[in-house]
């Protein structure tokens, strides 16, 4: 706040100055757009690199560079398909353009849109756009974007459930230390956080995601640590520290609803609703859940929306409505082959089919959902989704009146043991 009062200052006396050039205005509008940016006044930042850009009409490499920062306001702000039509108008203007600044500024606009991709949940477009970042900032000795590219096909990677995510996280990482930028470090030992997390090794996430938070609040990014707090939530949440959960949440919300990050406020509000759901509030947690996929769907995100609709039907499981959850279930299974994004919640969805099913007093049928829950779960290697469909399964078998196998009660017990799990929620019992 302090650096946007000064270079207001500066802007106010250089617009006294008549023999001041543009450029000299130029860069300190694009300045005071990135301090506005950093602050998340992600309005206030258009605003000034506009500015900028009807000072310097006639240079293309400084209206590439100020067509890429405003695609990364667009992108705060919710508006993917905007993001990526700047970085587009961007890498046009840098056509035929040789030397070192345009060939820098070309390896940015393909590691970006990589990004966006990333964020849109198109993995596979990512990782391709990515590698040919890797090409293009190796071209360009540049550092900053081989690391930011690096970090892409981690990211992305990780989620398509392919190995070798943890090691182009850290070559992402020894990129941006060679390069000295601080708050991509801090950016990068977050996802390192999230792969942790990804992988079930939560102990080294929570370490990872703590470490992040303090990093980002060292470099002035505020958004940075809300999202590792946003991370921290979501495991204390599957952990069942429900009201430590809901606190750290709570307290990342404002600062989504403030800047206007419709992504992040969607990502805080799903797991909010998962704490809601827990603690009997189920209202609220559906409330809380609708929202988050509003959000979602607002900044089209779509690839996000099966986790929020799967997290939906658990509660209309819970709220009796179970119509409603077969309906909404039965609808996601029937994109199991067709999208990635469902086929990373099918244990939950199956599990969820089952424990409805269970409700209604149709065992035969919950059996054969939970048995492909289990399945599922053992196939992505998902211990936590494994050891909750395992307890439904030995509560069905109590329901038959069979003794529940030792093997599975032991696995179980272990799995959560492992994670640290303090509670789990009830699994159903018929309806009387």
């Amino acid at each position: 706040m302090e650096a946007a009062g000064l270079y207001s200052r500066a802007l106010e006396a250089g617009r006294q100055l008549p023999d001041l050039g543009a450029k000299d205005l130029a860069s300190v509008n694009r300045a005071l757009g990135d301090v506005w940016y950093r602050a998340s006044e992600y309005r206030k930042a258009a605003e000034c690199y506009a500015a900028a850009q009807a000072l310097v009409a006639d240079d293309r490499i400084e209206q590439a560079g100020l067509m890429l920062k405003l695609s990364y306001v667009e992108e705060k702000l919710g508006k993917f398909p905007e993001a990526l039509r700047y970085t587009e108008r961007a890498r046009d203007l840098l056509g035929g353009v040789s030397g070192r600044e345009a060939a820098r500024l070309l390896a940015e606009s393909t590691s970006w849109c990589a990004q966006l991709y990333h964020f849109e949940g198109r993995n596979t477009e990512a990782i391709e756009w990515a590698e040919r970042g890797v090409a293009e900032a190796k071209a360009a000795d540049d550092k900053n974007w081989l690391g930011e590219s690096y970090y892409v096909m981690a990211a992305a990677n990780a989620q398509l459930g392919k190995e070798g995510a943890q090691a182009l996280m850290e070559r992402s990482l020894e990129a941006f230390q060679a390069s000295g930028n601080l708050a991509r470090q801090a950016g990068v030992v977050l996802n390192l956080g999230a792969v942790c997390h990804w992988e079930g090794r939560w102990d080294e996430a929570l370490a990872f995601y703590e470490r992040a938070r303090e990093a980002n609040l060292k470099v002035g990014n505020p958004v940075g640590a809300g999202a590792a707090r946003v991370n921290m939530g979501e495991i204390l949440t599957d952990r069942g520290e429900w009201a430590e959960a809901e606190a750290l949440l709570l307290e990342a919300l404002p600062l989504w609803k403030a800047s206007q990050y419709r992504y992040f406020l969607a990502a805080c509000l799903a797991p909010l609703g998962r704490v809601s759901l827990r603690l009997g509030r189920f209202d609220e947690a559906l409330a809380r859940l609708e929202e988050s996929k509003a959000h979602f769907l607002h900044v089209g995100a779509e690839e996000e929306v099966p986790a929020v609709d799967a997290r939906i039907a658990e509660c209309y499981v819970e709220m009796g409505r179970l119509d409603d959850a077969l309906a909404m279930v039965g609808e996601l299974l029937g994109r199991l082959q067709d999208s990635k994004a469902v086929a990373r919640m099918a244990p939950l969805l199956q599990r969820m089919q089952g424990h409805a099913l269970m409700k209604q007093g149709d065992l035969w049928g919950a059996r054969d959902a939970l048995d492909a829950s289990l399945a599922a779960a053992r196939e992505r290697h998902d211990r936590f989704e494994a050891a909750l469909t395992m307890l439904s399964l030995i509560e069905l078998d109590r329901l038959e009146g069979v003794e529940p196998p030792i093997e599975m009660q032991d696995e179980s017990r272990s799995l959560l043991a492992s994670l640290k799990v303090r509670a789990v929620p009830p699994v159903p019992v018929p309806v009387q």
